[in-house]
């Protein structure tokens, strides 16, 4: 069970515990083959020896995975590895060892670069040897900065990961919609009546019926609608109302949170061009 960040916000910051269950929603559908051969898996090694998922990445070079830091907090690096797809079924996949990972925090600190905001959830992960197979390839980054995304139709990926499954199988993904401040404000506000101001390195997205990420699906990407990376999912928001509401109802007024990769385009470009 991984601990993820539900809502960041400029004075507070919820948690929640979530099983790792598959990306929700009725609209949620089975990625084509080879659609998004970037995602990979994060796997851990369990008490019986079996690599068990527990977060998702994207490549970004092909030594390179970008993913959520908080997925990282606590772990081993000798007992993880990261299955990249051939398709879009990871138990097809092929398995690689992890050389090094870096936090945006560490990488900051550093580069004597203060930080704007405490909590940057972001990491790049990188391999011990190059990415080979034909099938795989890296995600496209976007050129475009968050004003231009606000309103727009995105993509959510996740790996469908279910609490009874040892391993990811299958990529879902969902299309969603990228909210401005004032709408992401608005709908934190209509489930908990309280006003808060989301900080400015993350993204929100929406879904009518709704389309939310799980445990399994942090770390994974955030796509414009031409596949281009625009954001690294954490997590959902809120976790909590103010009324009487069933978890069906909340739901639908509930969003996902994503890193924005435009806030964090520096430290990336530095960390992938500066390491073989």
């Amino acid at each position: 069970m991984i601990q993820f960040a539900s809502c960041i916000f400029l004075t507070v910051q919820v948690f929640a515990f979530v099983e790792a269950i598959p990306l929700m929603g009725d609209r949620v559908v089975v990625a084509e083959p080879n659609e998004f051969p970037f995602v990979v898996s994060f796997r851990e090694k369990s008490m019986s020896g079996l690599f068990q998922h527990f977060c998702t990445g994207s490549l970004i070079t092909r030594k390179h995975v970008i993913s959520a830091a908080e997925c990282f907090e606590g772990k081993i690096l000798s007992e993880i590895r990261v299955v990249v797809a051939g398709k879009n079924w990871a138990s097809q996949g092929y398995l690689y060892d992890i050389y090094s990972w870096l936090t945006y925090n560490s990488w900051a600190q550093n580069n004597g670069i203060p930080l704007t905001y405490l909590v940057n959830d972001v990491i790049i992960v990188k391999l011990l040897s190059t990415i080979s197979e034909k099938t795989t390839m890296p995600v496209s980054l976007s050129h475009l900065v968050d004003q231009q995304l606000y309103r727009t139709k995105a993509l959510i990926v996740g790996w469908n990961v279910t609490s009874t499954l040892p391993a990811s199988s299958i990529l879902l993904k969902g299309e969603v919609t990228v909210l401005s401040p004032e709408q992401r404000n608005h709908q934190f506000k209509l489930v908990t009546n309280e006003k808060v101001t989301i900080n400015n390195n993350y993204l929100a997205t929406f879904a009518e019926s709704y389309i939310l990420i799980n445990s399994g699906d942090v770390g994974g990407p955030l796509l414009d609608k031409k596949n281009h990376l625009i954001g690294i999912t954490v997590g959902i928001c809120p976790n909590r109302a103010w009324g009487n509401f069933s978890d069906e109802f909340l739901n639908n007024y509930k969003f996902n949170v994503h890193s924005s990769f435009n806030y964090y385009r520096e430290f990336i470009r530095n960390v992938t061009w500066s390491t073989p």
